[in-house]
């Protein structure tokens, strides 16, 4: 019901009452793909919005400061034909999903010009055409007559509007407020939060849902652009978590199996003291064999002291090698974690400590680049004055311990378990009370893998103690001089 003529009538109207004077500053696309003109009215800027391929088509007017990009081809001669010129009126074609915006400038020696911006809003196949007079100056979409044989839109020809019979062709006149009454509310149904629907009358089999009068159609479909952009983002914010996790399930996989080639190799190594004692035997009973097979018999025992000798010095090396593989598989597995808890803005971080992770260990690392988000810390003030901040991603991780912490400062972390540093500081200096020691607990406890948990062990030694991992990405650490407290898990107050 959202796309029905009916509403599409009214959105003219409230477009028109919305917009209608505004000079237009710019135009071009948002970072979503929507087409945008930015308006200035009444010393405020409105974001004229229009997201042509959404389902139903949806056609905002924000006051959000947005960034439009300028483009070329279409977008980018609507921007150069629409800036400076004026909004005038809007109209909406009876009977049909049609929108026309007409646009007017004046010179200073009283020469007029109009383009006229065309909506289309037809699921799948919308469209935007601008045209000055009768002719197509350019569209989102242009077709031949080889293409459509029943209407084309190209630029130079002139423009018709889409086949509607047996309606009329001609555009209703939008009214304004001081020319009728208020229109009726609309009657929208939402459930769980989600807008469903919205129409001028009421709608059948939406029992069940939060039934509500509203006075705005543009603020419905705001309503409707927003819950539509979170579930996207929360789509792509899914999809990159799994693309993080396949990517840490393959690495452990290689791991797993240099592991078992490494435990193979150690195994040999250690089981080499029978080979030196099949090479001493051969020698001890070489006197019994017969001249003609003592040669072949001493390179056989030659070769198995050779074995020995190669075993010998090979285990420094696979020992060295086991002990980074298992490092590795336990970055693999805190980095399994933090992507599991990562929020949108957090799988940057992750992304870049997993390709990290992935990095030979002579390869240099890329130059680190400053984010672009800087949020607060998670950060608590206890009642003895303590301040305790909690890491929430892995930079966040590294950046707390080994910039914002002071070397005396008290660091926190769940005992043998992916979890975030947690870092309590006394600015007096003092020894920390005990109910602090027991909050910050808490709270690593609460950001580990073990936050179900009734009772976690939590190891806290002071900063100077904790050092980088040198393969590690960031976040990952050693630590010594350790102490442990068993915490109940506990949430941050927000």
């Amino acid at each position: 019901m959202l796309t029905d003529w009916v509403l599409i009538g009214r959105l003219g109207r409230e477009l028109d009452e919305r917009l209608r004077g505004g000079r237009v500053e710019t135009a071009g696309k948002l970072a979503d793909g929507r087409l945008a003109v930015a308006f200035r009215r009444r010393r405020a800027r409105v974001l004229f919005a229009v997201d042509l391929f959404a389902s139903p088509p949806l056609v905002t007017a924000e006051t959000d400061d947005l960034a439009i990009a300028s483009e070329g081809g279409f977008v980018g001669l609507l921007s150069r034909s629409l800036t400076g010129m004026q909004l005038t009126s809007v109209s909406a074609r009876r009977n049909d999903r049609l929108l026309r915006l007409t646009f007017t400038t004046r010179s200073r020696f009283g020469v007029g010009d109009q383009f006229e911006l065309y909506l289309e809003l037809v699921p799948r196949f919308g469209n935007v055409v601008l045209v000055k007079g009768d002719r197509v100056i350019g569209a989102y979409k242009e077709f031949a007559p080889a293409d459509n044989a029943r209407r084309a839109v190209q630029a130079g020809a002139p423009y018709l509007l889409p086949p509607l019979p047996p309606h009329p062709r001609s555009l209703a006149p939008v009214t304004t407020g001081e020319e009728c009454e208020t229109p009726a509310p609309l009657h929208a149904y939402r459930r769980n939060g989600e807008l469903l629907q919205a129409y001028v009358v009421p709608l059948q089999g939406f029992e069940d849902a939060l039934h509500t009068l509203e006075p705005s159609l543009l603020e419905l479909f705001g309503e409707l652009r927003g819950q539509r952009a979170a579930q996207t983002g929360a789509q792509e914010r899914d999809r990159r978590r799994r693309a993080i996790l396949k990517r840490l399930d393959d690495r452990e996989r290689r791991l797993r199996a240099e592991l078992d080639a490494l435990t193979e190799k150690q195994r040999r190594a250690d089981a080499r003291q029978s080979l030196r004692a099949q090479g001493q035997a051969i020698f001890a009973a070489l006197h019994e064999i017969d001249e003609r097979e003592r040669d072949a018999v001493k390179e056989h025992a030659a070769k198995l002291f050779d074995e020995y000798k190669r075993l010998g010095k090979s285990l420094p090396h696979v020992l060295t090698r086991q002990r980074a593989t298992t490092s590795a598989l336990e970055a693999v597995e805190t980095l399994r974690w933090e992507a599991e808890r990562a929020a949108a803005e957090d799988l940057d971080e992750v992304e870049a400590a997993v390709g990290a992770l992935a990095r030979r260990p002579n390869t240099a690392a890329p130059r680190a680049v400053s984010p672009k988000r800087k949020r607060p810390l998670l950060e608590l003030r206890t009642p003895h004055g303590s301040r305790i901040v909690v890491g929430r991603s892995p930079l966040e991780n590294a950046e707390l311990t080994f910039r914002v912490a002071r070397p005396n400062d008290l660091w926190f972390h769940a005992q043998g378990i992916p979890g975030a540093h947690v870092i309590l500081a006394r600015e007096d200096r003092t020894p920390a009370p005990s109910d602090d020691l027991q909050i910050a607990a808490s709270l690593a406890a609460f950001y580990s893998r073990a936050k179900s948990a009734t009772s976690v062990p939590v190891d806290y030694t002071l900063r100077k103690h904790v050092r980088k991992q040198r393969a590690g990405p960031p976040g990952l650490v050693w630590y010594t001089h350790a102490k442990t407290i068993i915490a109940t898990p506990k949430e941050a107050p927000i």
